[in-house]
């Protein structure tokens, strides 16, 4: 079987123009390659802080958990102390009861005793002799008695106490780590503006989290790069500590368009809402 190959002599212009675009390919997947070799070594970097961040967490984690301990242990200690305090109290004052009751109680034995005694004297004239002394001696002993006994509080009985630390439990089950909360969003359709004011309301996915929010507003310059107005700080007018989703701005030049920005805060960090393009009304003079 023969088979026949055609080979058609390439032109000096079908080699130069097969050069460049193998060169152009070339050079476009260099590029490309060198940003994947970026890319890596910025996740490879991410990896890194990832291990070191977790460390960090970890530690932090072991320290809160031990404070918190530290803190059980030594309200532990002091509701103990105030238990056994409080059980010597009632014990002291329920033994002095006791004492009294037992003292009373022999001396009442004597008496119960003696009247019996003499009431098995058939001596009509010894009995009398010493009944008249012994019965005023058993009715006031008798008397004193009713005096002596004290009145029992079941209070005594140490029942009253409460140990409840259900909501201490709750608390502590509802612990968790915080991340940085979701950055917030400018809703420019229920914000309103005056020819010197404009109030700003946004909303946020997990503002439970959030605690605090801070505005960032300045004027519009018209400049496209927002990053580098951004960077730009010292044109920038703040407003921290704001516990709402709306704020007002007051003082503003009328006609004027400002951009905004929300900063939701927490323990763990902050993050941005996208800038808002807002704008007070022009005002109006009256002839």
């Amino acid at each position: 079987m023969f088979i026949l190959c055609f080979c058609f002599p390439l032109s000096p212009f079908s080699f130069l123009c097969w050069q460049q675009t193998l060169e152009m390919n070339l050079t476009n997947l260099v590029k490309r390659n060198s940003e994947l070799e970026n890319q890596m070594a910025k996740l490879i970097q991410i990896c890194q802080q990832v291990e070191v961040n977790t460390a960090m967490h970890e530690a932090k984690l072991m320290e809160e958990c031990d404070e918190l301990m530290e803190i059980i242990r030594q309200r532990k200690q002091v509701i103990a102390v105030k238990i056994k305090e409080t059980k010597v109290m009632k014990l002291r004052k329920l033994a002095q009861q006791v004492a009294n009751c037992r003292q009373c109680l022999e001396r009442s034995t004597v008496l119960i005793n003696q009247a019996e005694h003499i009431l098995k004297e058939n001596d009509h004239a010894r009995f009398l002799q010493t009944a008249k002394n012994v019965a005023e001696r058993v009715a006031m002993a008798t008397a004193s008695s009713q005096v002596l006994i004290p009145d029992i509080n079941f209070n005594d009985a140490f029942e009253n106490f409460a140990l409840d630390f259900s909501r201490e439990k709750k608390l502590l089950e509802g612990l968790d780590y915080l991340t940085a909360p979701n950055p917030p969003s400018v809703r420019e359709e229920l914000c309103t503006a005056s020819h010197d004011t404009i109030t700003v309301h946004w909303i946020s996915d997990d503002e439970f989290c959030v605690g605090s929010y801070e505005l960032q507003y300045t004027i519009f310059t018209g400049q496209a790069n927002f990053i580098s107005l951004y960077n730009s700080m010292d044109s920038w007018m703040i407003v921290p500590n704001i516990k709402q989703n709306h704020y007002t701005v007051h003082g503003l030049q009328s006609g004027t368009r400002y951009i905004f920005l929300v900063k939701a805060i927490n323990q763990a960090g902050s993050r941005n809402s996208e800038p808002a393009r807002l704008k007070t009304n022009s005002m109006c003079l009256q002839t």
